[in-house]
């Protein structure tokens, strides 16, 4: 079958060309229940691989210490990072609309295996380069992590949407949860923290050719026209104005709970005489395995009281860590609860987002840009005042607030439901 992409009028073969034919009668009946094996195992897979690489931004304290560098110096190049993921946020659309968005990923795939290459040559090259990586692995994940949905979103009827999405989710939380022990063990395999980067710079490179692979399984399937995928004002203003502002409004507040609770998560343990390890390792493991198990039945359930009860299950596990002591078992009880809530939301309100905009003739690949944006805007932002607030007020004044902007989110969610968001 003919396949469609962003706005482009040419049939073609080649790499970085655009590989579909718009069609602005593309009836959305003709898209597919579910993406083809063929070409959605290499996309996570693929997915998986380059958020292992991402994360590896943890493992540089390691490598600038071998190096003889100033472990401190991460944190700059972490910044350096986050300045170009935001950078490519607002650019990924506009190139994606010239030469298609599957061919933008390969870039990108190819981009974080530089970035790899930058962080393992800092021993002899500099720490010039290793910033240099900052910026190559925080564009090539943004424009990666802002494409990627879109890529699925095009391909699905609006019921599909949420399965894929959090499928995708679940294999980039893997491959982040993954980063850090794989690297230890090449550490004490290879011997060089540098190697590391080696590795996972031919990990990317294998990324890129599966994005190759499932580009040429995708031409046997309808997809939407893309004619609206770069990030415009008026285009994004239409999505601020309108109901879709609902879910970025809600992914935004979720990101300030998840990343100030994250962030602090080692101060908030040590206060309790507890170890923030077994945080994260239940975390990551729950929200994977819950991602996994439930994407198959996810869709099916009405979207607002589902996200009502994720924010309630998120709400129950601050509670919990609030007035917890030194219990190890409510410790874990609350990051059980927390995962349930939280390791749902950014997939499901991303569905939501999409099919919103579907709804009212709005750009779909906009609208999800917007929504990543607000994700990012709180995952980034809030740190800064949550770590105000500690400083002030100390951690349990931290985790009120968190409640509160939990709270804030419930009551948009019964707002939006109550306006009778057909979505929902």
């Amino acid at each position: 079958m003919k396949t469609y992409d962003n706005d482009t009028h040419h049939n073609t073969e080649t790499l970085f060309l655009p590989e579909i034919e718009a069609s602005p009668e593309m009836p959305i009946g003709s898209l597919a229940d579910r993406m083809p094996a063929g070409a959605f195992v290499p996309f996570l897979i693929g997915a998986m691989i380059l958020a292992i690489a991402y994360g590896s931004s943890f493992l540089l304290v390691d490598v600038l210490r071998a190096a003889g560098r100033n472990a401190a110096e991460a944190g700059n190049i972490i910044s350096i990072g986050t300045i170009a993921t935001l950078a490519g946020c607002v650019g990924a659309g506009r190139f994606a609309e010239r030469i298609g968005i599957l061919p933008l990923i390969i870039c990108s795939a190819v981009m974080m295996a530089c970035a790899m290459a930058c962080f393992a040559g800092l021993g002899i090259l500099g720490i010039g380069i290793a910033y240099a990586g900052g910026l190559l692995l925080g564009l090539g994940w943004s424009v990666f992590y802002i494409l990627a949905p879109i890529q699925l979103i095009h391909c699905l009827k609006p019921a599909g949407r949420i399965e894929a999405l959090t499928l995708l989710s679940g294999s980039q939380m893997l491959g982040i949860g993954l980063s850090a022990p794989l690297g230890h063990l090449l550490v004490r395999g290879l011997g060089s923290p540098a190697m590391i980067y080696v590795c996972y710079g031919l990990f990317c490179l294998i990324a890129a050719g599966l994005m190759v692979w499932a580009r040429r399984a995708l031409k046997t399937i309808d997809q939407l026209p893309m004619a609206a995928v770069a990030l415009t004002i008026p285009l994004a203003s239409g999505i601020v104005g309108a109901r879709t502002v609902f879910p970025v409004i809600m992914i935004g507040l979720s990101a300030c709970v998840f990343s100030g609770l994250s962030t602090f998560q080692t101060l908030y343990a040590e206060s309790r005489n507890l170890s923030s390890g077994t945080f994260f390792l239940t975390f990551t493991a729950t929200t994977v395995a819950l991602r996994f198990s439930i994407a198959s039945h996810i869709g099916k359930l009405p979207l607002g009281k589902l996200v009502f009860t994720m924010f309630a299950l998120t709400l129950s596990a601050l509670v919990l860590l609030a007035v917890n002591e030194k219990s190890m078992t409510l410790y874990i009880m609350a990051t059980l609860l927390f995962a349930v809530g939280y390791g749902l939301t950014y997939s499901t309100l991303n569905a939501m987002i999409v099919n919103l905009a579907d709804e009212r003739g709005l750009s779909i690949p906009v609208a999800s840009q917007v929504f990543t944006i607000g994700y990012f805007i709180g995952a980034f932002g809030f740190p800064y005042i949550a770590g105000g607030i500690i400083r002030s007020h100390g951690i349990d004044m931290t985790l009120l607030l968190l409640m509160a902007i939990v709270v804030v989110n419930m009551i948009v969610t019964m707002t939006v439901f109550r306006r009778g968001v057909t979505a929902l």
